[in-house]
Formats: C-alpha cells, structure tokens, sequence
C-alpha cells in the first residue's frame, strides 16, 4: 500500500496547549508495523499527560503525540515483522509497553519494568507516553506490543483490550480464587472493567466503593454498591463479613485515603492490589500488616494479559458495551476530552476516531 507521507496528528506542544496538525507518516524498523488507526480511546492517565503532572517523564519532552488505547489495521510491514506473520489488512490492538526484550525482566516476561525503560536506544518503548502513539491517523509500533483481532469483533470493541487487560492483571494479582468475595476501590473505567473481569474469574461478592452515576454502574454490572459518601467503607465492609474483611481488595481510585482504607478492610492475610496512583504516598497501618500478614501489591501495565482479555471478550464472558458511551472524530478532541473529564452524559469510555466517523 502507499501510504501518504503526512497524516493528522493530536500534538501535544506543551501544557495542555495541544491540536490537531499534520506531520510526517512514520516509517517502520524491520520489527515494526504502520497500522491505520481506526479507534483510540481516552485512558484516565491521558489527561494527566496533557497537564502535565509528569514533567519530563510522560512525555520526555515535546511536541509530542500521545493515546496508547487503540486498534487499526496493518498498512505496511518492516521486514522482519513481515517474517513473523504481521501482514498488511491484519487487524489488530495494541497496548502502551513494548519491553527490550533482553533484560533480566524481559526474559522473566515482566517486560512492564523493563530494566531499560526510558531508552529508546536501548529497545525500549511506551506509546503515548513517551513513545509517539496513537492520537493519529496511523500508528508505527512493534510487533511485540500487538495482538491479532478476530474477524468476529469490531475494531473499537478491541480497542478496550489494553484497559481491559490491564484489570485483568489487577485481578488477577490479588490471587482471588472462585468463589471469594472483593472489595474494589474506585468506579472509574479500570474499577468498572475490574468488575468485569472479577465476575468473569468467578468471584463471590464483588463490593464496589463509589458515588454518583458510576457507582449505580457498578451496581448494574452486578456489584453490591457502598457509597464512600455516606459510609464508612472499612465499617461496612467488616458488618458484612462478620468482622473478618475481605481477601482480595483492588485499589484503583488512586487517593492516599483509599489506599489506607483497602489496607484496613482487607481480611487477615489478604492481598491489596493496587492499580491506582495517588499524588502523594498514604501513611500505611504497617503494624496491622505485619501481624495479620497482609500483602500490597503494586500493578503496572498489563504483562502478558491482553490475549486472555481477548479469549474473554470472544467467548462472551465480559461485555464491554455498558462501558463504551461516546465517540468523537479526533478533530473534535478538545470536546472528546471535556466530555471524559467532567464526566458528562455519563461518559465512561470515550472513543475518538483518528480516520472519521463510520
């Protein structure tokens, strides 16, 4: 195919200070592809990048390009990934990391802290973060950082996989087993997925801390609600386990008074898995812990999880449509945005479409 040598792009320039502008076509290395970009969803932590609450770590530096919740199709191959069977008219996802390959972390498959993270030079990439992603009409990523989408499942259904598959791994670090009740913190998209992706491992009791139209979605996706407004969540949570608390608690609202809060409804021995990022770190009640030997676990990303979210969402055993509330071309960002931020019409997922509207 011959792709046009300049494309649309979202541009980050500085602080908030973004448009949409036309820039050069990337051109592939040998184990990358050129995807067509068909949907990009906005992730929670794409504001954030916007504003700039991580100077000089995402991005590294400007004008940038971000997004790196997205799905296209396969316009061009470099060499080595033509090899390994990514052709052109593959439709496929893709997700933000794509790890060296070769460290210490790589080879145990927790390319997520790839010891070289942050050097480009070095093999290393996050799209959207510090890597250009995929606020554009084409994408040039690794074929290490893409999954093939079956025909049976739209674009934009798959372009969920990342944060679908990044509560996946939520959940499934909190060792939850059938039949256990959990406790999750937070009714923002990756607390609704969770909640999604509890029910479907088997989960007992699936507790959703919230407030306002979020937490009533949680409910309707099958969680017994507490409203963090009106109750204190840790009382709650122990009247109704009988005192004992619960062994698999998420925390995916990203306060330092969630944080704590999880720390103390957990049951003994019980696991705290934490996706959330709070701007300052909690005070932890670490004699509790000890004693009743209760585990944090810190999550990042979604290593070796995103072919499982794909199985899940084939086989029917999550629904995401309840999720999926609005789309906008990507020239109108500006509004895509506004409308995820303050939340309006219920918005949840927000999609933007990078080529125009179907």
């Amino acid at each position: 195919m011959n792709l046009p040598q300049q494309m649309d792009a979202l541009v980050l320039q500085g602080v908030r200070d973004f448009a949409i502008e036309r820039v050069q076509v990337p051109v592939p290395d040998g184990d990358e592809v050129i995807c067509k970009v068909d949907t990009t969803y906005i992730c929670g932590t794409d504001p954030h990048i916007i504003a700039g609450d991580f100077p000089g770590f995402w991005p590294t530096a400007f004008p940038f390009i971000p997004g790196h919740e997205w799905s296209g199709t396969i316009v061009h191959s470099g060499a080595k990934a033509a090899q390994l069977g990514w052709h052109e008219g593959d439709r496929v996802c893709g997700i933000s990391h794509c790890g060296c390959g070769y460290c210490k972390m790589c080879m145990k498959g927790r390319y997520n802290i790839c010891l070289n993270y942050g050097h480009e030079e070095r093999g290393h990439r996050q799209y959207g973060h510090y890597t250009p992603g995929a606020y554009a009409q084409y994408m040039r990523t690794s074929i290490k950082s893409i999954f093939k989408v079956p025909d049976e499942m739209s674009l934009e259904y798959a372009a969920c996989v990342d944060p679908l598959s990044i509560a996946l791994y939520t959940v499934k670090r909190s060792r939850m087993e059938p039949g256990d009740d959990i406790l999750i913190l937070g009714t923002g998209p990756q607390g609704l997925m969770a909640v999604l992706c509890a029910k479907a491992l088997g989960a007992g009791r699936i507790f959703a801390a919230g407030s306002g139209e979020r937490l009533k979605k949680a409910e309707e996706l099958g969680a017994i609600p507490i409203n963090y407004r009106k109750e204190d969540i840790v009382e709650k949570v122990k009247d109704l386990t009988h005192g004992r608390g619960i062994p698999a608690v998420l925390e995916c609202a990203g306060t330092a008074q969630s944080i704590q809060q999880a720390c103390l409804a957990v049951a003994k021995g019980g696991v705290v898995s934490v996706i959330g990022i709070p701007h300052s770190d909690p005070s932890l009640p670490l004699k509790r812990m000890v004693l009743d030997e209760v585990e944090l676990v810190g999550n990042r990303a979604n290593p070796n999880t995103a072919q499982e979210t794909i199985d899940l969402l084939l086989n029917g055993r999550i629904d995401l449509q309840p999720l999926m509330t609005h789309r906008f071309a990507l020239k109108e960002f500006k509004t895509a945005l506004d409308t995820f931020e303050q939340r309006k019409e219920g918005a949840i997922k927000v999609a933007t479409k990078p080529n125009g509207m179907d």
